[in-house]
């Protein structure tokens, strides 16, 4: 059973399982957030076009300078995968020193 603890900080040291817990915890609550508006997006994009195939060709805009619904798409998938990379981190640093 995994007991608490509190953040040890030592001359500016963390413990890494601490860091650990935490970016798992940020991480969750990224994916948790910016996922709904990725699948929303594309499922508006998909109820625009009708196919697919013709809602990944309406996502070929460029990024900066876009706007709609496949900015917001290209925006949420890069806010979800941050917070993918962020509960990686944190998974690793609390399996790591754990």
């Amino acid at each position: 059973m995994k007991h608490g603890r509190a953040a040890v900080l030592t001359a500016g040291h963390v413990d890494p399982a601490v860091a650990g817990a935490v970016l798992t915890r940020l991480g969750l609550a990224v994916v948790a957030l910016t996922l709904p508006a990725a699948a929303g997006a594309f499922a508006g994009l998909l109820a625009n076009t009708g196919s697919p195939a013709a809602a990944v060709a309406a996502m070929n805009g460029p990024l900066l300078g876009g706007g709609g619904l496949p900015w917001l798409f290209h925006v949420a998938a890069l806010v979800l995968l941050c917070g993918c990379w962020l509960l990686g981190a944190g998974l690793l640093l609390d399996g790591l020193f754990d």
